[in-house]
């Protein structure tokens, strides 16, 4: 599996990252993670939990891989881990050790996995977790008003319909179990670079899907 620590790339092997796992109560996986700033507050917020932030552009995550190998004193966070992978080829490595996966603010394949969403990609990301792991999803809404984007990208009409009558639904037949899910206007619940940019001092609303895994889902999909 490849990390990224500070400004380089290195290979994790499965005995390094089992006895990582082995530290820690909890795990969050956090995909499309940008440059890393959420995952790095969510680990300084939370030492009982590794945070695992996971993109396909690891110069995007240096700044913050490198400000994390410092010592706690200094900002550091050891319970932190920056994946360099696409979420269409997720390392096996992954698979059933979340208890709680953030999606904040996906753009490209990542928003369209989860908004249309794709059996390939959506199974794959639900793989990540544990049985009863919590899966958040929150959407950049103002996307949808923008026809070629939409088009570029084969996207849905998010609207209310769609939403219910075939998105909720979708996700059911996944294995999640809908905790909840609505529409944001303003802040976002969760501090992300790219969400505060998009959203700061708008009215821009955010959707807001929040799940549970079931633990038989497997039969689901």
């Amino acid at each position: 599996m490849q990390v990224q620590r500070g400004k380089r790339v290195e290979n994790l092997d499965d005995h390094e990252f089992s006895a990582l796992l082995a530290n820690y109560q909890d795990v969050l996986v956090d995909l499309g993670t940008g440059d890393g700033k959420f995952v790095l507050r969510s680990a300084r917020a939370a030492p009982q939990t590794l945070c695992i932030g996971l993109d396909a552009a690891g110069e995007n995550m240096a700044r913050s891989a490198g400000q994390a190998l410092r010592k706690p004193a200094r900002g550091g966070a050891a319970n932190t881990l920056y994946v360099v992978a696409a979420v269409e080829n997720l390392p096996q490595e992954l698979r059933g050790i979340a208890n709680r996966i953030t999606v904040n603010f996906p753009w490209g394949s990542l928003l369209r996995a989860v908004v249309t969403p794709l059996p390939e990609i959506f199974a794959g990301i639900l793989e990540l977790g544990k049985p009863d792991a919590r899966l958040e999803c929150l959407i950049n809404y103002h996307v949808f008003a923008d026809p070629a984007y939409i088009d570029r990208l084969q996207l849905p009409t998010l609207d209310n319909a769609f939403l219910e009558n075939q998105l909720l639904p979708a996700y059911e037949q996944a294995g999640v179990e809908m905790i909840d899910h609505g529409f944001i206007e303003g802040d976002p619940p969760h501090r992300t670079s790219w969400g505060q940019r998009l959203t700061k001092g708008s009215n821009r609303p955010t959707l807001a899907l929040i799940g549970r895994l079931a633990g038989d889902r497997a039969n689901s999909t």
